[in-house]
């Protein structure tokens, strides 16, 4: 399994962060998730949830249907949408 499409959505969130210039620590307070679930989620050690990914871009002023997209993109790319992974086959349904 390719893990490209998830290093990829880490880096590009993370750079959507840096952008807009907040901490873990602060992005953490917007979002409502942990600290360590964003970490993990932006440096790619586990594949975001898609509500995760959301958050992050609603916190951060990114476009909510492009990250939706992306996601769905890594997903794909990385074996994800088959069942593997952190992925539940649910959060696909009617996301395209």
């Amino acid at each position: 399994m390719s893990t490209g499409g998830r290093n990829q959505l880490g880096t590009d969130l993370d750079e959507l962060r840096l952008l807009a210039g907040l901490s873990y620590r602060e992005l953490a307070r917007r979002t409502g998730c942990a600290r360590s679930t964003l970490h993990d989620a932006l440096t790619g050690r586990r594949f975001p949830r898609l509500d995760t990914v959301l958050a992050i871009a609603r916190a951060c002023g990114g476009d909510i249907t492009r990250w939706r997209l992306r996601w769905v993109a890594a997903c794909r790319r990385s074996g994800a949408a088959h069942g593997r992974d952190d992925v539940d086959q649910t959060q696909l349904t009617g996301v395209v």
